[in-house]
């Protein structure tokens, strides 16, 4: 009876807290569900715990949060991942397409319930085709687009509750042998309806950011997206509009944005350098903004080229994984580890974590901040291996 007791009241205390499909636990809650808890009697449901862990983590040190090996995909390194804000999940979208293992599936992860879900099983190879409107698209059933390298070119947009991908099918074998591809659309995946559509852009040529970079601007409501000039998305008129058109990068950078001084911030570079860029929007979607190089200072600010980089925004510091090797064109030596930078906005300082060491993450476009359990996630693996996910609380 106890046992009963005890899990009812933990159960209605979560209960309310369970907001739009998303755990939303205040402090007290979760304290208040921590104490009623009896080894011997009760047992918390599991996504409570699971937050209850997240926000109790040991700053500033990497967690194997949740390993598993799927059957039927792996983590890509030229693949990318968003953060759906919403629902509070991981959302990844891209494959390597090299050799035959083409994903164009959609991997979504729950960290309150530990567990990875695909939506849909990757289209087979017979479908994929040229449109009539000369668009790469796949499936059989339903439309998908083609399996592609997407890097940080995908991401999470709240007003259209979808995931947005704007890289094309470049290095796919397909694409270089005659297809006929006469456009490369933007596509969005709706995640209420779990269907794919393309954007419009007002009948125009959708931009290219195939080995570019993008972030959500959370205080205007609009998407950018950086690789030939920096391009913002107009949902409402349904066009991409371009705000600048200089280019201070190639491929293999990273966008984050800062939610505290509403600014986009890139890392990374093909050429690896150790520069950070801003960019400071203007007012409107495709109004005109202004690019700042800074020089990182410190004692350890590390080459940066195709690195995982969020923003956490409560401690306001970017948080940066770098393998321990001179990064550069190929042939490169092997990294024998990783190691964890903070990189301070307003100091425009970095420093390596000292407990913050992993092993060597390779190309790798996939960390992501969680407001609500004040975390970092990063997500890690290779072909055929093993995906981990990460937690870091950052502290300054």
């Amino acid at each position: 009876m106890r046992r009963r007791l005890l899990t009812s009241r933990i159960t209605g205390l979560a209960r309310p807290l369970l907001v739009g499909g998303a755990l939303a636990l205040s402090v007290a809650a979760l304290a208040a569900v921590w104490l009623m808890r009896d080894s011997d009697e009760a047992v918390l449901p599991a996504e409570v715990e699971n937050s209850l862990r997240l926000r109790s983590l040991e700053p500033n040190r990497w967690i194997a949060y949740h390993e598993e090996r799927p059957r039927t995909w792996s983590r890509e390194g030229h693949a990318g991942m968003a953060f759906d804000t919403k629902r509070g999940t991981l959302l990844i979208f891209g494959s390597d397409t090299h050799g035959e293992d083409w994903d164009n599936s959609v991997h979504e992860f729950d960290p309150r319930r530990k567990r990875w879900a695909t939506h849909q099983a990757p289209a087979g190879p017979e479908t994929y085709r040229v449109d009539a409107s000369g668009a790469a698209v796949a499936g059989a059933t339903s439309l998908m687009p083609w399996a592609m390298h997407t890097y940080d070119a995908v991401e999470y947009h709240p007003a259209l509750d979808a995931l947005v991908v704007m890289s094309t099918t470049e290095h796919n074998p397909r694409d270089g042998s005659g297809a006929g591809i006469r456009r490369q659309p933007t596509w969005i995946y709706d995640l209420t309806t779990r269907h794919w559509r393309q954007f419009d852009n007002d009948g125009k040529p959708a931009p290219s950011f195939f080995g570019g970079s993008s972030a959500f601007d959370v205080r205007r409501g609009v998407l950018a997206a950086y690789r030939h000039g920096l391009w913002e998305m107009d949902a409402t008129a349904g066009v991409w509009r371009q705000a600048s058109p200089e280019v201070h990068h190639g491929m293999h950078n990273s966008m984050a944005y800062d939610t505290r001084r509403g600014v986009l911030f890139v890392f990374g570079d093909y050429q690896a350098t150790n520069h950070v860029w801003t960019y400071l929007p203007g007012a409107a979607a495709g109004q005109a903004g202004a690019w700042t190089r800074h020089a990182p200072q410190g004692d350890s600010c590390p080459r940066l080229s195709s690195v995982p980089v969020a923003h956490a925004a409560d401690q306001d510091v970017f948080v940066l994984v770098v393998d321990n090797v001179e990064p550069g064109p190929p042939p490169r030596p092997k990294a024998s580890a990783a190691s964890t930078y903070f990189y301070d906005p307003e100091t425009k300082t970095c420093a390596k974590l000292p407990a913050g060491d992993l092993s060597p993450v390779g190309m790798n476009y996939m960390m992501a901040w969680d407001s609500s359990h004040g975390v970092v996630f990063l997500v890690t693996g290779d072909r055929g291996g093993t995906v981990t996910v990460w937690a870091l609380k950052p502290q300054r």
